[in-house]
């Protein structure tokens, strides 16, 4: 398989300079929502396999077509979550990488150009410790912690990594938008699409 060259960099701070990343979990119908294009990324979680190529079709058009676009290949009806799903995804051209909860794809994806995000679920203090060991072997290109309050308990045990920290889950506010990004999260994934305004006015993420 002949692979695709990489459309952004691997290193993905550029690219989170805005504090909102949309999670679009019904694809898009019709005209994209306006502040969607005001995003410096987008993340894509559920749907089916077979509307993959006509979500990427829409999201090739302006004003959309700059902003990287990363897929929670985990929550997919009908794609595999293993190296022939990985294939499969480095095939779509606007595609630039993946979200997932299992760290054995980091490497795959990593080898088909594909930029990845863990997704770590922190319910407790052990759960910290091995996702901090997960991370150290695996690698990603970030990190997407959930739910996203719990950043608020755990930015110090992060902030230290090679790699930029989401947020994502539970945030619902404005205010607890700019609390996590001030406790040193590069940006907050979230479908709540009120939150998405936040980026038409906010300052570039340092």
């Amino acid at each position: 398989m002949k692979l695709k060259a990489r459309r952004i960099s691997p290193d993905l701070r550029p690219h989170l300079s805005k504090p909102v990343i949309p999670y679009l979990t019904e694809g898009l119908n019709g005209p994209p929502p306006a502040d969607l294009a005001a995003a410096s990324m987008i993340f894509i979680g559920g749907g089916e396999l077979a509307e993959l190529p006509h979500l990427m079709k829409a999201l090739s058009r302006e004003p959309l077509a700059g902003l990287p676009v990363l897929l929670h290949m985990d929550l997919v009806n009908g794609l595999a979550n293993d190296e022939s799903g990985l294939r499969y995804l480095a095939t779509l051209d606007r595609l630039d990488g993946i979200i997932t909860v299992r760290p054995h794809l980091v490497p795959v994806a990593r080898k088909l150009n594909l930029l990845s995000v863990l997704r770590l679920f922190l319910q407790d203090g052990r759960a910290v410790e091995r996702g901090l060991q997960v991370i150290d072997r695996a690698q990603p290109d970030a990190i997407e912690i959930m739910p996203g309050v719990s950043f608020l308990e755990v930015a110090e045990r992060f902030s230290n990594l090679p790699m930029p920290c989401i947020a994502g889950g539970l945030i619902r506010t404005p205010e607890l938008v700019q609390r996590i990004i001030s406790a040193g999260a590069k940006a907050v994934s979230t479908t709540n699409a009120a939150l998405w305004s936040l980026n038409r006015t906010a300052r570039p993420t340092p």
